[in-house]
């Protein structure tokens, strides 16, 4: 998307290239959004695919943001779960992106470790009040109807994690498509 601006050297020809320059700018932030609109569009769908393969997913909703920036934009892809009251013996809430994303219970997540697990400081054994995380039997716990539940965990399916790779693989391919036009 290379422009050259030609200037001559008097004052309607320079007024006629800042008019160019400021056409182009336009021209260029619109780009920028568009390519941020496809990358987020890539770690939406790769998003609620790996929420979805979690019991857990029918708790979560993804959305995409995008607003203007002095850079161009602001992109955001926006991962929301439900908070929910633990059954650990604090009873601390817990968020289901968060199970989702980093796993509780080592049942379903022997040697399944997210890359970002501990630059996070987050991940199996580690919520609040999880003291059955490590416990092979796995633990009980009490629903919002007042029923009593056995569980292993849950398994962690990184929908966040595998958006942001999804979105880094197609970076170069989405550029040459977007500002190649």
């Amino acid at each position: 998307m290379a422009k050259k601006i030609t200037i001559g050297l008097s004052v309607k020809e320079f007024r006629e290239a800042a008019r160019e320059v400021e056409k182009y700018k336009k021209e260029l932030n619109q780009k920028i959004q568009e390519f941020c609109k496809v990358l987020l569009q890539y770690g939406k769908v790769t998003a609620i695919q790996y929420g979805n393969q979690s019991p857990l997913g029918k708790t979560l909703h993804f959305s995409t943001e995008i607003s203007p920036a002095v850079s161009g934009c602001k992109a955001m892809l926006i991962g929301v779960g439900q908070t929910k009251k633990s059954a650990g013996e604090t009873g601390a809430p817990v968020n289901t992106l968060l199970l989702v994303e980093f796993g509780s219970g080592i049942h379903h997540n022997a040697g399944a470790v997210n890359p970002m697990q501990s630059d996070l400081g987050l991940g199996v054994g580690t919520f609040p009040g999880q003291t059955h995380a490590f416990d092979p039997n796995g633990w009980y716990y009490k629903d919002d109807d007042d029923q009593w539940h056995h569980s292993y965990g849950v398994k962690a399916t990184m929908p966040m994690y595998h958006s942001a790779n999804e979105m880094r693989q197609h970076i170069v391919e989405t550029a040459r498509e977007v500002f190649g036009k």
